[in-house]
């Protein structure tokens, strides 16, 4: 007999059934089987079994999966040598079959298969057997969902005969059918054929059946499994027991949508003159709507049940929650006024925190905002457990690293003695979640990579691989400056980097030329050298050429791994290699193995058994081999754990998992997202067919998993969509399911929209710090606190001790930029560096101007001395570098900065021979100023670079220009890039003594100044300064930037200090005393390189 057991409550059907099993079996010591749908059902009904007063334990008990166990039930009707253990039309299985089949001459000759095989012969021929083989995985899918769905079409076609909505012969689609005669031929006794005859055969007894089992939270059966499920149940002593949800205690089973009824509405109205006579239907329209897919199913089963248990509870409060529960309980439209009292027409139950509804810009902030009401309901009640909280995303991976993120840090207002909150991320896909399975994966793809520099650092940082290797963290950092200095960026070797750029030569930029250049460096000795044209470098020295040794045994493990996996194999060819090759040689493991290696263990099996029950023996490249790997390990098997470990638990919406938690959070309800669609294939039958009951589409499962959670929630519920673009802050939709739930709420409650919880933009922003839903995170809190203050005034007292000596360039480095000074000077501050400088992926393809820059001053210092011999040595090494791009133009861009050098040379050696250090010092009341000055001939300071002059070099200039006339009359002159390839030169006229160092004293005291307090007198304002328009247009454009340039509002420092633009009119006063004088007193003249050399 089939027993039922409908319930809104899933904690009140775990205690039906832990009083079911109390009653004695007929076989004391058989297991009993409870069918549930997912491994976290599981879960959650064994604890809940073994916490239940009447057991206190759970034991001698079995949860297979249905479909799994009533293939078990088949080959116990029909005899086990009639029906393999493994259905050879088993999904994993069938698709082997299918890939063979379609990969057959007679198949690709026949003119009816000429679509099928034009989709994936129409590939490169490297990539024709992966496309084949997902299209043999996307027909597995649709002959697995005619199986259980469309039984009549497969009979059909068994008879040669067409379906119901089967294409005619001379129609495009009319090869599924033939396909499906070819698979039945090869191996009889499909699916239905079993189920039709093991029905017969139930006609009669039929020993060894169990006398009882329980399906458990299923909502959705396909009818063939209920036929089957009820012929079973004619047998003598077989009980089946179906625990379910029902979100309503009364009759909804036909009835229908407010979208169905409007429908109905417009046909009566256009067979009739009014909507007289009309019948009007009554419910819940959220039941009606949301519940389609689970109200085919309760039909369905009250047409074959025996008896019926009904296990409904009445929600208790007075909560909004409890109301909406309660509507859908009774199947009663809440909009009619029934929650209003008799003295109001306002509802009743004010609008309370049982069901909060948030709107963010972004996952993070959707995160952000969660973690915050956790938080405050965690404050608020005491009793409440982590256990007691779930978290459902439309898709985790869009959100498990920001779960992971928010969850860990620890937050104020929870006590110094309070963990972060715990969670754990269910449903992760192995190979997103673990960072070994991830360049196992990776690994896999060596034939298709270019092996850029970043990659392989990236392999070398995962535990496993740099266990094996033998190398640490500290030592990467090391092996990430040689690289860079090496100028390794992609590929193996010469012969590699040729594949990927047809027509590029040599081996530059590559592992193998930067490797040798190491290896060689270190062999040579301690000083860079040109040998055949290559640069050793010196980089490497005593016993870290054990550490290079490593990595390049390292790199010849892939250059080799790389050349094996090119080549096609058996089956279990591949197994042997995937598990000798690749996982043990270069993935270390602990004494235990750890579930990544599980996994991977696992997967490699798969791969064998899937293929051998298929009786595939043909040889597989490796694209198949990759896809399937990464198939298998999305597996639910894999995906589903880490769920209900004690900790809010977090995982994605999966369909009959309405596990009931006191908190229940659903996050991305957002328009387009949820409800999940996936449009159906050009080829799919069933989706041209008009629906029948019990059909399953992945919208209406999403449907009914939203009406779950609004049942599943006891205590709270919270939802959240992102309801504003990020980037421009434009309205965004929620999903379609919120929107119907919150029209309900409005007009059945106190709950309004203006009631949804807006989350600013930023996690800093004010408004997060007020309010009753303020956050608890500190490390925002510390800086929304001094965005809030317009200026931040911060004054020190002098420094205890002051410096005796002070060279001159440690005084340009604090005056071109005081903010940063004082924060590195008095309060500590530094900005991060990397441990090692950014390695590129990308070799250089053209030079830049930090390029022409150094390759230009090196030549102007060589000329300059006359060291001709050295400058052509020098350039040799820079072309052979790596810093340069490698190709012929390089030679002559050489060339071309050579005699544009050339030129600014003869200029200054017109003027002087390269100046001569003279070291100087100078008392300036107590605090003596050093430098070392750079003299000509003449006696005058001669400056040059050639490139334009910054503010740091006129700093540099008119300092070392006072220092020099407070001792003694001179000229300064500085050379530097001109127009049009000319020279510009910036000349000071020598300054009576007491002016220099009256001028000086002035610098001095702003750097004095600089000490106390910070002061935005960066020096490309005070360049600006004595300009007329300063104040209105020089300084905003300069502290604001523009398209082209980022402004001084973007550098930290004068970002923490002023975070709205300082005062324009102060600033002018400040600088024009210093900058003034100086830009008065420099003249500037540009001059021509031809006239020059007149």
């Amino acid at each position: 007999m089939i027993h039922v057991f409908p319930s809104n409550r899933l904690e009140h059907l775990a205690g039906a059934l832990a009083t079911l099993l109390n009653v004695p079996a007929a076989a004391p010591l058989a297991p009993e089987h409870i069918l549930v749908q997912h491994r976290g059902m599981q879960h959650w009904l064994s604890m809940q079994l073994a916490q239940h007063p009447q057991r206190g334990i759970a034991m001698n008990l079995q949860f297979p999966l249905p479909v799994r166990f009533m293939w078990t039930l088949i080959r116990t009707v029909l005899g086990e040598h009639v029906v393999p253990e493994t259905s050879p039309y088993q999904r994993e299985v069938l698709v082997w079959r299918i890939h063979e089949l379609l990969g057959r001459a007679a198949v690709t000759a026949e003119p009816a298969f000429a679509e099928p095989t034009r989709y994936w012969q129409q590939q490169s021929e490297r990539q024709q057997p992966l496309r084949r083989y997902q299209l043999a995985e996307e027909l597995a899918d649709l002959y697995e969902q005619y199986l259980m769905y469309r039984p009549d079409w497969i009979e059909a076609w068994d008879r040669g005969a067409r379906g119901t909505r089967e294409p005619a012969a001379n129609e495009p689609l009319h090869w599924q059918g033939l396909l499906w005669r070819m698979l039945a031929r090869e191996v009889p006794g499909h699916p239905v054929a079993l189920l039709r005859e093991a029905m017969r055969r139930l006609a009669r007894p039929v020993p060894g059946l169990p006398a009882r089992f329980f399906v458990f939270g299923v909502n959705s059966l396909a009818p063939l499994w209920l036929e089957f499920l009820q012929a079973l149940s004619a047998q003598q002593g077989v009980d089946i027991f179906l625990l379910y949800l029902n979100p309503s205690n009364e009759f909804w089973q036909e009835a229908a949508s407010e979208r169905q009824v409007a429908r109905r509405r417009a046909q009566w109205l256009d067979a009739h003159d009014s909507d007289a006579g009309f019948l009007e239907e009554e419910g819940n329209p959220l039941v009606t709507s949301l519940g389609q897919q689970g109200q085919q199913f309760v039909r369905l089963l009250a047409d074959w049940a025996d008896s019926e248990t009904a296990l409904f509870a009445e929600p208790e409060g007075s909560t909004v929650l409890a109301e909406l529960q309660r509507d859908m309980l009774q199947f009663v439209d809440g909009r009619d006024g029934r929650h209003v009292s008799e003295d109001s027409a306002d509802p009743a139950a004010p609008s309370d925190d049982s069901i909060t509804i948030a709107t963010a810009h972004s996952a993070l902030r959707e995160v952000q905002g969660l973690h915050d009401w956790l938080l405050h309901r965690f404050n608020a009640d005491p009793s409440l457990k982590p256990r007691d909280v779930v978290v459902l995303c439309p898709n985790v991976e869009d959100y498990a690293p920001f779960v992971e993120a928010v969850f860990a840090g620890r937050y104020e207002g929870l006590g110094d003695d309070v963990p972060p909150l715990p969670c754990s991320i269910a449903d992760r896909n192995p190979g997103d979640a673990d960072p070994t399975i991830a360049a196992f994966l990776a690994l896999l793809e060596l034939p298709d990579a270019r092996l850029q520099v970043s990659q392989v650092l990236g392999w070398l940082q995962v535990p496993a691989i740099q266990q094996c290797v033998g190398v640490t963290p500290a030592e990467l950092v090391r092996i990430g400056h040689w690289l860079q200095t090496a100028a390794v960026h992609w590929g193996l070797d010469g012969a590699h980097r040729q594949a990927w750029a047809p027509g590029v030569a040599g081996d530059d930029f590559t592992w193998a030329q930067g490797l040798e250049r190491l290896l060689l460096g270190f062999a040579w000795g301690d000083e860079e050298v040109v040998l055949a044209e290559r640069l050793l470098l010196p980089q490497v020295e005593g016993a870290d050429a054990l550490l290079l040794g490593r990595l390049c045994a390292f790199i010849g493990a892939l250059q080799a791994l790389r050349d094996d996996l090119a080549q096609a194999r058996g089956i279990a060819d591949w197994q042997a290699f995937l598990h000798e090759r690749l996982r043990l040689a270069l993935f270390a493991q602990g004494g235990a193995l750890d579930a990544a290696h599980e996994d991977l263990i696992a997967v490699i099996k798969e791969l064998g058994e899937q293929a051998r029950a298929a009786g595939f023996a043909d040889e597989l490249p490796l694209v198949v081999v990759r896809h399937v790997l990464q198939r298998n390990l999305q597996s639910p098997t894999r995906t589903g754990r880490q769920f209900l470990t004690g900790q809010v638990t977090v995982c994605s919406m999966v369909p009959m998992r309405s596990i009931p938690f006191r908190l229940v959070a659903v996050l991305g309800l957002n328009d387009g997202d949820f409800p999940r669609q996936r449009p159906p294939l050009g080829f799919d039958l069933m989706a041209q067919d008009r629906p029948r009951a019990g059909d399953r589409s992945r919208r209406g499962d999403d449907r009914y998993l939203f009406l779950e959670a609004l049942v599943s929630a006891r205590d709270a519920l919270y939802l959240s969509y992102q309801g504003r673009d990020v980037r421009n802050n434009s309205e965004r939709q929620p999903s379609l399911v919120l929107e119907e739930l919150c029209r309900y709420l409005e007009a059945s409650s106190a709950w309004e929209r203006e009631d949804l919880w807006t989350l600013p933009l930023q996690p800093f922003s004010a408004q997060n710090y007020a309010g009753a839903l303020r956050t608890f995170d500190p490390h925002w809190q510390r800086l929304a606190a001094p965005l809030a203050a317009p200026v931040r005034t911060v004054t020190l007292p002098p420094p205890e001790t002051r410096p005796e000596v002070l060279p001159l360039l440690a005084l340009v480095k604090a005056l071109e930029h005081p903010a940063r000074y004082f924060a590195e000077q008095r309060l500590g501050l530094a900005p991060g560096r990397a441990a090692t400088a950014e390695l590129s992926d990308s070799e250089p393809f053209v030079s830049s101007h930090l390029d022409r820059y150094r390759v230009q001053q090196l030549i102007v210092e060589r000329l300059w001395a006359g060291d001709h011999a050295g400058l052509d040595e020098a350039l040799r090494r820079e072309r052979l570098s790596g810093r340069l791009p490698a190709h012929t133009m390089t030679a002559a861009q050489i060339d071309t900065w050579r005699e544009q050098a050339g030129g600014f040379v003869q200029h200054l050696q017109a003027h002087s021979a390269p100046p001569a250090g003279e070291a100087v010092a100078l008392d300036m009341h107590g605090l003596q100023l050093t430098a070392s000055l750079p003299r000509g001939v003449q006696g005058d300071l001669l400056f040059a670079r050639l490139a334009n002059p910054k503010a740091r070099d006129y700093l540099t200039l008119w300092l070392h220009h006072l220092l020099a006339n407070s001792l003694a009359p001179a000229d300064t002159l500085g050379c530097f890039r001109g127009k049009d390839g000319g020279v510009l030169e910036l000349h000071a006229a020598s300054l009576p003594r007491e002016q220099a160092q009256a001028l000086l004293a002035d610098w001095c005291a702003l750097w004095q100044q600089s000490l106390t307090t910070p002061l935005p007198l960066h020096g490309s304002l005070g360049m600006a300064v004595p300009e007329d328009d300063f104040v209105q247009a020089r300084f905003p454009a300069l502290w604001l930037g523009d398209y082209h340039r980022a402004g001084l509002s973007e550098d930290p420092w004068h970002a923490w200090f002023w975070p709205e633009p300082p005062d324009a009119q102060t600033l002018q006063a400040q600088l024009l005393p210093l900058y003034g004088p100086m830009l008065e007193h420099i003249e500037h003249n540009e001059i021509a390189l031809e006239a020059a050399g007149d």
